[in-house]
């Protein structure tokens, strides 16, 4: 009974943050934190490759939570992060991303280049557990401090990510 009520609750939730939040983000990328959600529905308008990777999540089974980094752990002391833990939701596997910081530019490659590592997971595996998420970044990228991994697409979506921004700002001010 407590696992239908928590579910229930995060439905509830889910749905009363789009309507107040009235941003246009795909329904596989759940965020929770309304200036978040803001944020990244304003970066996706002037980013081809965010809003690129934001469609691809809604064609997987993922479903992507992106929030503030929890208040304890290595984990807060990032600018952002990917979870190697995976959930199963029925068919759905459910990932999540960290972004803390300002809500700016910089914040928002990080959205990308973490999406882009939530990607890896769902279109190039089945994994379904922690350990199984490990090998494959393993596999795909290096290691680059204990636990945590790197993978050359992340990188260069996120920096794709940043160049779109910074370009965008570039013509807007310019068109003034």
């Amino acid at each position: 009974m407590p696992r239908v009520l928590a579910a229930v609750v995060v439905a509830m939730s889910v749905g009363a943050n789009a309507a107040a939040c009235d941003t246009t983000l795909p329904d596989h990328v759940r965020i929770l934190d309304c200036p978040l959600a803001m944020a990244v529905a304003r970066a996706a308008q002037r980013s081809a490759v965010l809003n690129d990777l934001l469609q691809r999540v809604q064609r997987t089974n993922g479903l992507i939570y992106i929030t503030p980094p929890p208040p304890a752990g290595t984990a807060t002391r990032l600018l952002g992060g990917f979870s190697h833990a995976v959930s199963l939701a029925g068919s759905h596997r459910i990932l999540r991303i960290f972004v803390s910081g300002k809500l700016d530019d910089a914040s928002m490659a990080i959205v990308g280049h973490e999406l882009r590592h939530a990607l890896e997971v769902l279109e190039l595996s089945t994994a379904g557990t922690e350990t199984e998420v490990d090998a494959l970044f393993d596999q795909i990228g290096w290691r680059t401090s204990g636990r945590t991994g790197e993978t050359q697409a992340a990188l260069d979506a996120g920096y794709a990510v940043a160049r779109e921004l910074r370009a965008s700002k570039a013509h807007s001010l310019l068109a003034r």
